[in-house]
């Protein structure tokens, strides 16, 4: 087994059908093939093989799939990063994957020069022009598929654990194929449909929903680099877009933005919502607009990521996940362990194929979330009697913002290791477009630290959406006795 057949079984039956479009760019499943077979040969040639390790750090260019889909070929492990990380955020990603090569943008090659060397990346190949991409990809391609067991590593996706540091989740090809097919089975999209992937690739709900999913299939990609509501319009209007799997704030933004006051979706067949919490509010001023529902999922990067959706034809709720996909069974359990019946509110345990295989070199961490095949989300919720799913709240330390996990301890450990601060907390304060920004009360250290110094220093470690955009200086933090912040006391 190995998803990357997908690819080049569509280059024998489909040559010609575009896979991957852009605003100016169309790229069929033959040419797909043939690039990655190209880039395969390089990267074997210079040592990957089986297991090794690659980091991908690209936005959602046609070079993204090609890197993700020829290292998995090779029966290698894709390391999705997110372009904008900081040379910090990235060396723990480097020191604990230990990756063999790197495919990145040549305007990134400084930033990350000095980390990769250390961390012994021995192939940068470098995206734009001048890169080595584009002439590595006209040299003559061999056969690169690599069979491989279903159970084999093909995704190794970092996300922030409870411990503050990221965690390796290791997704298979088992893992992958299965969460590819629910847009087939959940929301009957095929080899006609066209998705929009204005979510980055590197996070795995667009990378299964609106990439895998396609490739799987045979359908195809418009792939947006960065998100322009002008741009929307016209991939919608013009480049046959049919289904999309995004954000709450891309649909508050199709609502509210003054650019897209006469957008269509008249062509829509498929619209998801995931990553956050979609209101009510979004769900019907949405629907009044373009006569169009949003069906809100839920997924998590250690299960592939779906694990529910309010599938087409059944009932929607639009305040649920809705109910698990395929092959994905759902419990509810108290603090000790009890499993609760309808209604009852605890923990939300998810069980089946999409499950990941464990966290990367971290076995005490995967055997606190891993228990006799049950996921422990780390979500609080409930199951209705018809198996619809409600979210209520997160027993986790975190903040959703823009559909991004920040976790509150990884950002109060960048702040409380500056020169000039004694303790802080961070919190999250509703915001109708984003879900939530992140705000840090902050104790100074004899005062001589400023809110632009703390802003400064945080951005030298943190990606942007990690970054607080407000700060307020207290003289304390009320903490109980165990030292947990009680946040209703904070001014």
């Amino acid at each position: 087994m190995n998803i990357y057949a997908w690819v080049e079984n569509h280059s024998k039956t489909r040559a010609s059908k575009t896979c991957l479009k852009t605003h100016d760019q169309e790229i069929s499943y033959g040419e797909l093939a043939r690039w990655c077979r190209s880039l395969g040969t390089a990267l074997k040639k210079a040592g990957v093989g089986k297991g090794d390790r690659v980091l991908v750090i690209l936005p959602n260019i046609p070079e993204f799939v090609v890197s993700y889909m020829a290292v998995i070929g090779l029966g290698a492990v894709v390391v999705p990063v997110n372009p904008s990380y900081t040379p910090w955020e990235l060396e723990y990603i480097v020191r604990d994957a230990e990756p063999k090569a790197a495919v990145l943008e040549k305007g990134r090659l400084e930033t990350y020069r000095e980390v990769l060397g250390k961390g012994g990346v021995s192939t940068v190949i470098t995206v734009g022009p001048d890169g080595e991409f584009g002439r590595l990809l006209s040299e003559a391609p061999q056969e690169i598929l690599e069979e491989v067991d279903p159970d084999h590593m093909a995704v190794l996706l970092y996300t922030s654990g409870l411990t503050g540091h990221p965690l390796g989740a290791m997704l298979t090809h088992r893992n992958l194929e299965h969460n590819s097919d629910a847009m087939r089975l959940c929301m009957d999209c095929d080899d006609s449909d066209t998705t929009l992937a204005v979510i980055p690739l590197f996070h795995t709900f667009s990378a299964t929903v609106n990439l895998l999913s396609m490739l799987r299939w045979g359908g195809a990609v418009y792939l947006m680099r960065r998100l322009n509501f002008k741009e929307i319009d016209y991939a919608f209007r013009e480049r046959g877009v049919t289904a999309m799997g995004a954000v709450p704030t891309l649909y508050f933004g199709l609502i509210h933005h003054p650019e897209v006051k006469e957008i269509d979706c008249s062509r829509m067949r498929t619209i998801i919502s995931g990553g956050s919490a979609l209101s009510l509010e979004v769900f019907e001023a949405f629907k009044k607009k373009f006569d169009q529902e949003i069906r809100q999922g839920y997924g998590v990067t250690e299960a592939s990521p779906v694990c529910s959706v309010n599938r087409k034809h059944r009932p929607l709720k639009p305040t649920t996940i809705g109910q698990p996909i395929h092959e994905v069974e759902v419990q509810v359990v108290d603090e000790q362990g009890r499993v609760l019946t309808p209604f009852e509110k605890g923990e939300l345990l998810f069980k089946g194929p999409n499950i990941m295989k464990g966290y990367y070199k971290h076995e005490k961490e995967t055997a606190e979330v891993l228990k006799d095949g049950w996921l422990h989300t780390g979500d609080l919720g409930f199951v209705d009697e018809e198996g619809y799913i409600t979210i209520t709240g997160y027993k986790k330390p975190m903040i959703i913002t823009s559909g991004f996990n920040v976790y509150i301890r990884e950002v109060e450990g960048v702040l409380n290791d500056m020169v000039g601060v004694k303790d802080s907390a961070v919190v999250g304060v509703p915001d109708p477009m984003r879900g939530a920004l992140v705000k840090a009360y902050v104790v100074p250290a004899n005062g001589r630290i400023t809110e632009q110094e703390i802003k400064h220093l945080a951005q030298q470690r943190l990606a942007p959406y990690k970054t607080p955009r407000q700060i307020v200086f207290v003289d304390s933090i009320p903490r109980d006795g165990a030292g947990k912040v009680r946040v209703s006391e904070l001014p």
